[in-house]
């Protein structure tokens, strides 16, 4: 016997309990615990899984850190930027001034190079105040310590501390350009250390209108404003002409500066 879902008891045939009876049986065997025990495989795919979330894992940690360094020098670059600006413009200024140095240097040299062809050696008069041998006595300046009756002491001028005016040839170490006819002339005169020399015009050749070799009375040239306008092509003439306008000063042995310093070695 039986009761139906109405409630109605209602009888049932003996095949039917048997059969009621294997499927209880059946759906006994499948509820056993032993069914849900993970087996070998399903350990082997959590190892997978727990490898894969740890390999994830690192691999994300890995790239917060290196993205956290990047960020962090980044940050050193912004902060350093305009100093860093600031050093490249400085030496890319300097980097452009060597560049402009060396054009300019080898300008020079090639210029140089160039007016070597037109060097020429003059002699002009010139002059200064001269001096006798230096005595013993006196300083650097030609003075002396005087004592004087109230026990004072004062500098004077020693009794060496004569001079005269003197003439004497100069130098002039010239570049000259010309035309070819000669009418139009010009000389300049090197100027800077070597290497970096540079050509200026020399204001007084501007004047030099003659140029004396062997060819002229000294009689003819010996006025101030005439003497101006010479220049002499050897020491030797120059030199005579000199000691043609020294002839009435009496400055024989008048060859040294206010120091003592003998000058005619140097002229000669």
């Amino acid at each position: 016997m039986a009761i139906n879902a109405q409630g109605i008891v209602v009888s049932v045939p003996a095949d039917g309990w048997r059969r009621k009876g294997r499927l209880r049986s059946r759906m006994c065997y499948w509820n056993e615990e032993n069914f849900f025990e993970p087996g070998e495989f399903d350990e082997k795919i959590e190892e997978l899984k727990n490898e894969l979330r740890e390999s994830v894992k690192k691999e994300i940690n890995d790239g917060i850190e290196k993205l956290r360094k990047e960020n962090k020098e980044l940050q050193d670059i912004k902060k350093n930027f305009e100093s860093i600006k600031k050093d490249f413009k400085k030496k890319k200024d300097e980097c452009d001034r060597v560049m402009r140095d060396a054009e300019s240097r080898a300008k020079q040299a090639r210029l140089k190079e160039l007016m070597e062809h037109f060097k020429v050696t003059l002699w002009a008069v010139s002059w200064g105040y001269r001096y006798k041998k230096k005595c013993d006595k006196c300083n650097e300046t030609r003075r002396i310590q005087v004592t004087l009756p109230s026990g004072r002491t004062v500098d004077d001028e020693c009794s060496c501390r004569v001079n005269k005016e003197v003439y004497y040839p100069e130098e002039n170490v010239l570049y000259e350009l010309s035309e070819r006819n000669g009418e139009f002339m010009a000389w300049y005169k090197a100027k800077g250390d070597k290497g970096e020399e540079y050509f200026v015009e020399d204001i007084r050749t501007e004047y030099a209108k003659t140029i004396i070799d062997h060819n002229k009375d000294f009689k003819e040239i010996e006025e101030k404003e005439l003497r101006k306008k010479v220049f002499f092509t050897t020491k030797e003439e120059c030199q005579a002409f000199c000691d043609y306008l020294n002839r009435d000063s009496e400055v024989f042995g008048y060859d040294y500066d206010i120091n003592g310093k003998l000058l005619r070695e140097v002229d000669e």
